[in-house]
């Protein structure tokens, strides 16, 4: 049984059927000549017909030569034209951008990133994962994140990722209804000396209570913490049922908070905001074109 025609075959064949010349095509191809002639003989002999006369004067393609070539270079041009597709679809489906991002801090700025990429280069995807910022810091070493918006400074250095500033965040007094300083739409820090705090767990936010506690040292005052909080829902739930007060990021306020107003400090305490990611800075792929996206934005950073 004939083993079927491949496509070196065809590459073979049409080599030798343009230039008419197994000296020269075994040059361009790369090949010894008594290898491409027992190549185009075994195509001779699986196809079961003459495409090649060779005699003194040299060689030429017989009648069924002249019509077998132009079906192998249109076979070999619909071949090539697969593969690009292929490797093209292949590479498309390869640029996806692993993202994390804490959303109390993120989910308003995250978002808006994640579409100007998009439009920039749609051939990538994102998936944008809500995780905590220790999550991330472990997903990024694992290499199951490309990057996070990991919040502060803090659990970046801590785990020893590189991080690029991204934004700012205020922090806010978050206080009952019927709390003195309510009726105020701007507070001094130090008015709340005497009131017990709602603390933010370094677990979900990490750094956040050094920013806090700083502050408070600043307004004269060591904040009288009465409970550590996982979830930023659960302080204000607190807060509502006349628990404590809570120094909370400003973009806290998204959640719904019947029972506390925010109000602003006079000297409310600012931290820096980061994405973070394991290793030095890629120099391709998606994770480098989306940080060369934010380094574009300029010295600016973004609101939370």
């Amino acid at each position: 049984m004939l083993a079927p025609v491949e496509l070196r075959h065809l590459r073979y064949f049409v080599s030798v059927g343009r230039e008419l010349n197994f000296t020269r095509a075994a040059q361009k191809l790369r090949v010894a000549q008594p290898a491409l002639s027992r190549q185009i003989r075994q195509l001779e002999d699986e196809l079961g017909v003459a495409l090649l006369e060779r005699n003194q004067r040299g060689t030429r393609l017989t009648g069924a030569g002249k019509a077998f070539l132009e079906d192998a270079v249109a076979l070999l041009e619909r071949s090539d034209m697969a593969i690009q597709t292929a490797q093209r679809n292949g590479q498309e489906r390869g640029r996806v951008l692993q993202l994390g991002y804490v959303w109390g801090l993120f989910h308003t700025l995250a978002p808006g990133l994640v579409g100007e990429f998009r439009q920039h280069y749609p051939a990538s995807s994102v998936h944008l994962l809500d995780l905590s910022a220790t999550q991330q810091a472990e997903a990024l070493r694992e290499g199951r994140l490309d990057a996070g918006f990991i919040g502060f400074a803090y659990e970046a250095d801590a785990a020893k990722l590189q991080k690029r500033r991204v934004g700012s965040c205020s922090f806010m007094a978050a206080l009952p209804r019927g709390h003195r300083g309510a009726r105020r739409s701007r507070i001094a820090l130090g008015s709340l000396a005497g009131d017990f705090f709602l603390g933010i767990s370094e677990e979900t936010y990490p750094g956040a209570a050094h920013h806090v506690t700083a502050a408070c040292q600043r307004a004269g005052f060591r904040p009288k913490v009465l409970q550590v909080v996982e979830r930023g829902y659960t302080i204000l739930a607190l807060v509502a049922a006349g628990c404590g007060v809570a120094l909370l990021p400003e973009s806290l306020q998204a959640l719904p908070h019947p029972g506390v107003v925010f109000r602003r400090l006079e000297d409310s305490p600012v931290a820096d905001l980061f994405i973070a990611w394991h290793g030095d800075r890629p120099r391709s792929g998606p994770l480098a074109d989306f940080l060369a996206l934010l380094a574009a934005r300029g010295p600016a950073p973004l609101k939370c």
